[in-house]
């Protein structure tokens, strides 16, 4: 262990092809971001309206567990209801639908030709939930050997209510980007 420790140190890079290798492959995975943009898609019948959103790390870093927290705003008290996500990309189009309850947590991968490139769980609201401030926390992580400038995905999360009405409506677009290049 010691040993390999010592053959992939930055003292060592120089005489050994095969430490330089590892320590390009980890500079090039710790580089790539996600730039995130969002919209509140919901129209005037829609319970939730979303304020605002963060993540943290900002920006995300491929191969890091990603916090998102939304914030904004529900007219009504939410005893239960139904969330659904989807996630498309340009070239592939539709990479996933996933439904579950928009009470308590869920958690589910993401999969692209049958292969998991990352994980997503959405931390639900405690119901009841009294009408008011809203705060949705999803957890993401996408694999860091996604390659940048692989393009884009849009996430759609819908969420309806226990009568079936509009709870609320969120878009975002996540493109994998190359972040500063750091000298090895």
């Amino acid at each position: 262990r010691d040993q390999l420790f010592e053959t992939l140190s930055p003292a060592s890079s120089e005489n050994n092809p095969l430490a330089m290798r590892v320590a390009a492959l980890v500079t090039l995975a710790a580089s790539k971001t996600i730039k995130l943009t969002w919209t509140d898609c919901g129209d005037t019948s829609t319970h939730g309206k979303i304020t605002g959103l963060t993540t943290d790390p900002d920006p995300p870093v491929l191969g890091q567990k990603t916090a998102i927290t939304s914030t904004g705003t529900v007219d009504e008290d939410v005893k239960a209801g139904t969330y659904t996500v989807e996630v498309k990309a340009p070239v592939v189009g539709k990479i996933l639908s996933h439904s579950d309850s928009v009470c308590g947590d869920s958690s589910f991968d993401i999969k692209v030709l049958g292969v998991n490139i990352g994980s997503i769980t959405v931390h639900g609201l405690t119901c009841p939930a009294a009408k008011g401030d809203l705060s949705l926390n999803i957890d993401m992580q996408l694999n860091d050997n996604l390659p940048a400038g692989i393009g884009s995905a849009t996430v759609a999360m819908t969420a309806v209510d226990d009568q079936s009405g509009k709870l609320l409506c969120l878009n975002m677009n996540a493109e994998i980007e190359k972040a500063e290049d750091v000298v090895v």
